[in-house]
């Protein structure tokens, strides 16, 4: 399951990816006073700054590649939003938008984001696999975090995806392939 994201380009252990996701909540909140706004490579780039002064001493922690992989998870679950309120999509122009604001819940939104993607990529996720499922998205080494919690955790996300996941017998089914659905905001928005 982890290489299935590291083949994405979307595999991060979860306590880099929530210091990543502190660090682009606090660059917006900053830049909201001042009224502009970061393109989305600069913010990808300070973040990774940010996160690496934070985490001082997480010596085995590539800050660069980690911030691209949550950036472009998030692009994925469209949770960064433009100035006037869009959802910034994956595909040339995202790198060069302007970023505003996240979406309420963006973690959450992020992290089903990439069980939804193993889903639809993998084609043989079951019920069975929710510790597995904990253990890719919220791979932590601290005992001190119960592993019941982050079943619990995958539970809930799988919850949220809902309306775009279904259960077929044991096996989670992607409803209409993510790729479809963009194809059919951009035909939508072409007419």
């Amino acid at each position: 399951m982890a290489d299935c994201l590291r083949k994405e380009l979307l595999y991060s252990e979860k306590r880099p990816r929530d210091t990543v996701f502190v660090a682009i909540e606090e660059l917006l909140a900053e830049q909201e006073r001042t009224g502009e706004h970061r393109i989305l490579s600069r913010l990808t780039r300070e973040a990774a700054a940010r996160a690496e002064r934070a985490a001082a001493g997480t010596a085995a922690v590539r800050w660069d590649i980690t911030s691209r992989t949550v950036v472009k998870a998030m692009v994925g679950a469209e949770v960064l939003l433009t100035p006037d309120g869009r959802p910034i999509r994956s595909g040339i122009t995202a790198q060069a938008t302007p970023v505003a604001v996240v979406r309420d819940q963006f973690q959450d939104l992020t992290e089903a984001f990439l069980l939804e993607t193993l889903i639809q990529r993998m084609n043989d996720v079951t019920t069975r696999d929710h510790r597995a499922l904990a253990h890719v998205l919220f791979r932590q080494f601290d005992r001190g975090v119960p592993l019941a919690d982050l079943e619990d955790r995958v539970v809930v996300l799988l919850a949220r995806l809902a309306d775009r996941v279904e259960l077929r017998g044991d096996r989670y089914v992607a409803r209409v392939p993510r790729d479809a659905r963009r194809a059919d905001r951009t035909n939508a928005a072409g007419r």
